[in-house]
């Protein structure tokens, strides 16, 4: 493994109020200093903001603002990926300067060209998680299906992938601890290898 290469990447999936973030952010906590979470998003924010001439701050917030430009940004985002079908995911890594940590927490694996880029760069080093939540409990998270977001890729391309190392129903029933207990007892095997 070279300077700046992960031990480990936890690649965090789910359809949107599923609680990605939470998971993200629990495992974070419990995993300290040596982990840094990666939102893909964030580059994809950043360049439309800066582009559209937006406040890249309001984007990264779950309010009114970047609903009204979600549309557009995922539109930006499939014709970069046209060009570039890797560009958002190693953006994420330099903007949160990932490289200096050994433990990365992707906190919003959303499409089949993110999942192909981890797996080909870094295969023997990804854990794979998918969050779950009802529909039921998603909209008491305030979760609206919109149409145009919820019926894209970034919602939808990987609901028949399979080969997740872990399924997470996160409906509220479990506790923090439980949420966590077979993906911690994952890493404690990978980082005694």
């Amino acid at each position: 493994m070279k300077m700046g290469e992960p031990r480990l990447i936890l690649l965090i999936s789910g359809k949107r109020k599923c609680g990605k973030d939470y998971m993200s952010e629990l495992l974070k906590g419990k995993l300290g200093e040596e982990a840094v979470i990666i939102r893909i998003a964030g580059p994809i924010k950043h360049c439309y903001a800066q582009q559209n001439g937006l406040d890249f701050s309001r984007l990264l917030s779950a309010d009114v603002y970047k609903e009204k430009y979600r549309i557009e940004m995922l539109k930006y985002q499939d014709e970069m990926m046209k060009i570039d079908q890797a560009f958002f995911c190693r953006e994420a890594i330099r903007m949160y300067k990932a490289g200096d940590f050994p433990v990365w927490i992707v906190s919003d694996l959303r499409r089949i060209e993110e999942l192909e880029y981890f797996r080909r760069e870094y295969e023997d080093r990804i854990v794979l998680i998918r969050m779950e939540a009802s529909e039921t409990v998603r909209t008491k998270r305030g979760f609206n299906f919109t149409e145009g977001v919820d019926d894209r890729p970034t919602e939808c391309a990987l609901d028949h992938f399979n080969d997740w190392h872990f399924r997470i129903q996160n409906d509220g029933q479990d506790s923090d601890e439980n949420l966590m207990h077979g993906i911690m007892k994952k890493i404690e095997e990978l980082n005694t290898m």
